[in-house]
């Protein structure tokens, strides 16, 4: 028997906030509660579908069908066997918008529910409406059975209660984290060469487009300027065609599956970060670039206003216009050093201290 088993969509090696989140708590709950094991799903069918190494949480891969990268199907027989096979005391399940926690939360036997959302509010994609409409009786089952809800910012916590009546009493604040060691090994001070960065998942609601766009027109007047986009995701062919039409070239680097020590890196030497997404649950780029002190742009909107409103990035009103983008980054530009936030704030907590008030969850339910 497990102590605690998390469910995913996805798990590194792929890369994303959620990723990341459940990665985290994974690896420190192996430490703090001994035996942990994460129930995942493998699209491709390249990695394998067991792991125990005896020094990371257990992994099990579910193949499942994922279109467009959006929406995972794991195999039901084979998540009820890894399911049975963990029989875990707590099932942290993580992403509402997803099929494999609502499926593993109609599976958990004996087991006490926690559940990450990870919900932004609105489903873009017409599979995902079709989803959402489908599952919305099987939503309210769920958050009957679960003991506690985990919201990663005030912004989702309204959100959750509003869409999820009956929700209201089990939800808790337990924000995101930054790495220890981006605190420890990493500053960041105004580059040579000026450059804009995106990090994250390209979406079509992402607004990378406008970036583009935008960077587009700067270069107009800058010619040294340069940009990177950091991610993948079912729009970035779509984006790369966008950038040859523009006749950018290599002013445009393209790059994903970058490890932490790399995308620090790229943090600490870029001039600005933008994140237009008008639809964020919290905005972990914006909280690791903010914690290294890189001038932060985002969406004025979703749980991206927190950081504006605790003045630690620059906002951007939405709906998101590509000419207004371009100005508050050439503002940016002329003086970055004046855009970075230097210090520390309660939105931005290492994720042993994330860790820590979610395992004392754990233990109050076990």
């Amino acid at each position: 028997m497990d102590t605690v088993c998390f469910v995913s969509p996805r798990y590194p090696p792929y890369i994303g906030g959620v990723e990341t989140h459940v990665s985290e708590l994974a690896t420190r709950a192996k430490v703090r509660f001994g035996r942990v094991s994460v129930i995942t799903t493998d699209p491709i069918g390249h990695l394998p579908a067991f792991e125990d190494d005896g020094v990371h949480p257990r992994i099990y891969r579910v193949r499942s069908f994922a279109p467009r990268e959006n929406y995972h199907f794991p195999s039901p027989a084979r998540l009820y066997r890894c399911l049975r096979d963990s029989n875990p005391r707590i099932l942290h399940l993580h992403s509402l918008h997803d099929i494999p926690a609502p499926l593993a939360a109609m599976m958990k036997g004996n087991s006490s529910l926690v559940l990450t959302p990870h919900f932004h509010g609105r489903i873009y994609s017409r599979l995902g409406g079709i989803f959402s409409a489908a599952y919305r009786s099987l939503l309210r089952k769920i958050i009957y059975r679960v003991s506690a809800l985990v919201c990663v910012s005030r912004f989702e916590a309204r959100l959750v209660a509003e869409a999820l009546p009956g929700s209201e009493e089990k939800i808790q604040v337990i924000p995101n984290g930054v790495d220890e060691d981006l605190l420890q090994n990493y500053s960041w001070q105004q580059p040579d060469v000026p450059r804009i960065l995106y990090v994250g998942r390209l979406e079509r609601y992402k607004n990378v487009d406008k970036i583009i766009r935008a960077f587009a027109a700067l270069r107009a007047g800058n010619a040294r300027l340069r940009l990177a986009v950091v991610g993948k995701g079912p729009y970035k062919e779509e984006l790369r065609g966008l950038a040859r039409d523009l006749q950018l070239g290599e002013e445009v680097m393209w790059l994903e599956g970058v490890d932490k020590a790399e995308l620090s890196e790229l943090y600490c030497s870029s001039s600005v970060v933008v994140l237009p997404s008008e639809l964020e649950a919290f905005g972990l780029v914006a909280a690791e670039a903010i914690s290294l002190g890189v001038p932060t742009l985002v969406a004025n909107s979703s749980a991206l206003s927190e950081f504006v409103e605790a003045g630690l990035a620059s906002g951007l009103e939405v709906p998101i216009g590509e000419d207004d983008l371009m100005k508050k980054i050439s503002e940016v530009l002329v003086n970055p050093d004046s855009h970075s936030f230097r210090g520390r704030h309660k939105l931005i907590q290492p994720w042993r201290d994330v860790a820590d008030k979610t395992f004392r969850l754990y233990e109050s339910l076990l």
